[in-house]
């Protein structure tokens, strides 16, 4: 633990992420949300090539749900 002055004691994971660049918490922020946007099965806690894999497959799926759909509304007439 990294202290601070007598009183003030902060963690080494908050003084790496304060470290870290503005761009890196601007990505692990959106990879935050994109998990909670995605279905994500029973692993609640992935990694990113997981989180990334997951959302193209659920994007793979909204897609051909779209397909279908159009396919139906042209058959009938919707």
């Amino acid at each position: 633990m990294v202290t601070k002055g007598k009183s003030i004691k902060i963690s080494r994971g908050m003084v790496s992420l304060r470290r870290r660049r503005p761009f890196q918490l601007m990505v692990l922020r959106r990879l935050r949300e994109l998990k909670k946007i995605v279905p994500a099965g029973t692993r609640r806690k992935a990694d990113v090539d997981a989180v990334l894999r997951q959302t193209a497959e659920y994007i793979c799926a909204l897609e051909l749900k779209v397909a279908i759909l159009r396919r139906l509304s042209d058959i009938y007439g919707v």
